[in-house]
C-alpha cells in the first residue's frame, strides 16, 4: 500500500535493521518531519525517493543496511573493456574478496568476456 504524497512506482529507500536499535527521523521534500519512531533489530521501514532520513543508535548501537530502488534500472557490464572491475586495484580487489595476489590475477584474468546481467521478467 502507498503512503499518500508519492507514488508506488517511485523510487525507495528500503532500510532494514540488522543490529541493536535507535532512532529514525524522516524529512519530506517540502523540510517537514514526517515521521520520527524507534526502531530494532528485524525491523524493515521503506521511505520514498528524496526523503532525508536521519538515524540516531541508542547506546547498544545499531547496524542497517538500505537498498535504493528503482522504476528505471541501469545495467552496466561486469566484464570485459567497460567493466566496473577495471576501475578497481588489485590491491582493493584483494582485500574486497580477501584473497592473495595470485587469486586476484587469475580472478582478473578470466573477467576478459562480456556479461550483462538482467533481472527476471515480471
Amino acid at each position: 500500500m502507498c503512503s499518500p504524497g508519492f507514488s508506488c512506482d517511485s523510487a525507495l529507500q528500503v532500510t532494514y535493521i540488522v543490529r541493536g536499535s535507535g532512532r529514525v527521523q524522516v524529512v519530506g521534500v517540502d523540510g517537514k518531519r514526517v515521521l520520527e519512531t524507534t526502531l530494532k533489530a528485524g525491523d524493515l521501514f521503506i521511505v520514498p525517493r528524496f526523503f532525508v532520513v536521519s538515524k540516531i543508535a541508542n547506546n547498544d548501537g545499531m547496524e542497517w543496511f538500505s537498498i535504493i530502488t528503482t522504476p528505471n534500472p541501469v545495467f552496466t557490464h561486469m566484464a570485459g573493456s567497460s567493466s566496473v572491475w577495471k576501475a578497481l586495484s588489485p590491491t582493493v580487489l584483494q582485500a574486497a574478496f580477501n584473497v592473495d595476489p595470485e587469486v586476484e590475477k587469475l580472478f582478473r584474468s578470466k573477467r576478459t568476456a562480456d556479461a550483462i546481467f538482467f533481472p527476471p521478467p515480471n
